[in-house]
């Protein structure tokens, strides 16, 4: 993407000072190389190259994006695709979508109820905190714990590990666990599937396991070294260790989430 970075101050629609010619470019760079590097689905690249110009600023708050028509044929692909990604990132709090205005990227990205059932708000000023970059991974344990107790006895697990990281700097850590009888199918999908999208929703569209409510449970600790290494969090910070449970419409547990954040870095609002 250096090439696109070259700023300039002609036909823009972007207050970063790119042109539409420039992020219809980015756009198209990045979904050959999302599309060459990753086995995913087209939907998940366009939304996977979309969201990553986003995050190189070269769409910044407020920016609109290109139509949809636009997009089919920067993106080389179908409008439902187009749609259905901009439906992820819209539920994902990247973009507003409002007829007559088009998408918008927005000026916050939070971690709000659709996505974790809480807020997360930076504690300087109490603004919504925006992803910067994420790791994740998929897994299949035994271990047994805290998350077997409420899913429980499995001779297996599916765990998805979430390291997220803020605009601001701040950290979180992130493990969830559901029965690997009900979830098995996501063992075998690329990884990129989830990443930067709301699982919530990914796992009823696709697997058809349904959330709707959770209970929860929160606490300030000191990390011990393995969760602290793992994460790569300050072991001489105080944290937020957060357990949600959630279950199906019917009160089934469907799955339990584990979650690590600075105190000093953010408020928690339910």
């Amino acid at each position: 993407m250096d090439a696109v970075r070259q700023k300039t101050g002609q036909g823009t629609s972007a207050k970063a000072g790119y042109s539409r010619e420039q992020i219809a470019g980015a756009l198209a760079v990045e979904m050959k190389r999302v599309s060459e590097t990753r086995k995913c689905t087209k939907r998940t690249a366009a939304r996977l190259a979309i969201k990553n110009i986003i995050r190189a600023d070269i769409l910044e708050p407020g920016d609109l994006l290109p139509s949809e028509k636009e997009l089919t044929g920067i993106l080389g692909v179908s409008l439902g695709t187009v749609q259905a990604a901009l439906g992820q990132l819209k539920a994902l709090g990247a973009i507003s979508r409002r007829r007559g205005d088009g998408s918008r990227v927005t000026d916050h990205e939070p971690f709000d109820q659709s996505v974790w059932h809480f807020k997360f708000l930076a504690k300087s000023d109490r603004s919504p905190l925006r992803i910067k970059d994420e790791l994740l991974k998929i897994e299949t344990t035994s271990s047994v714990g805290v998350w077997s107790q409420y899913l429980g006895k499995s001779d297996k697990y599916l765990r998805i590990w979430r390291r997220l990281t803020m605009r601001d700097g701040t950290t979180v850590g992130a493990e969830m666990f559901l029965d690997h009888n009900a979830a098995y199918a996501l063992a075998t999908i690329d990884e990129s599937e989830l990443r930067m999208a709301n699982i919530r929703p990914y796992l009823e569209e696709t697997l058809g396991i349904a959330t709707r409510g959770a209970t929860h449970n929160v606490k300030a600790v000191t990390l011990d070294e393995a969760i602290a290494v793992e994460y790569d969090l300050n072991r001489t910070e105080v944290y937020f260790e957060i357990h949600a449970k959630a279950h199906s419409p019917t009160g089934q547990p469907v799955y339990f989430q584990r979650i690590f954040v600075s105190t000093s870095r953010c408020i928690l609002e339910f």
